[in-house]
């Protein structure tokens, strides 16, 4: 880790190189410290692009379940009218699409990182009463395991 030589001859083995080193490592740490981004909060934007994700396709697929299911009822004469009426179907595929978009917007977690941001300054000020004084919200998750 930071070795040099000047002159001579030698043999050495390698165990790790680049970022598996104590100094790459201590580099790496560096890095995410500067980003500002702690663990928490990079676990809290992975499962927000999931439910994001999973919304979508769930919101997908019961807008293709209903427009069938419509379609359905259509063919065997089960529904509203035997022939096509454009301001009650067109309506009711409307609300399809709006309920699709509903499904969609209400799935997704728009507070969350808010909620845990407040969650943490109440954590600061808890550690702060105990004598602990925390610079960072994002030290919150490491010292309130402790």
């Amino acid at each position: 880790a930071g070795t040099s030589v000047q002159e001579g001859e030698g043999r050495m083995l390698i165990v790790a190189v680049g970022c598996n080193t104590y100094q790459g490592g201590m580099e790496q740490r560096i890095k995410e410290a500067k980003s500002g981004r702690g663990v928490l909060q990079k676990k809290l934007d992975a499962m927000t692009d999931l439910i994001t994700t999973v919304s979508m396709y769930v919101s997908i697929a019961l807008v293709v379940i209903l427009l069938l299911r419509m379609a359905y009822a259509f063919h065997k004469s089960k529904c509203c009218f035997e022939h096509w009426d454009h301001q009650v179907h067109w309506s009711e595929l409307l609300g399809f699409v709006i309920t699709g978009i509903t499904i969609f917007v209400v799935a997704v977690p728009e507070g969350l990182p808010l909620a845990v941001t407040i969650a943490l300054a109440f954590s600061v000020k808890k550690m702060l009463r105990d004598q602990n004084l925390v610079r960072h919200l994002s030290a919150c998750e490491t010292m309130g395991g402790a």
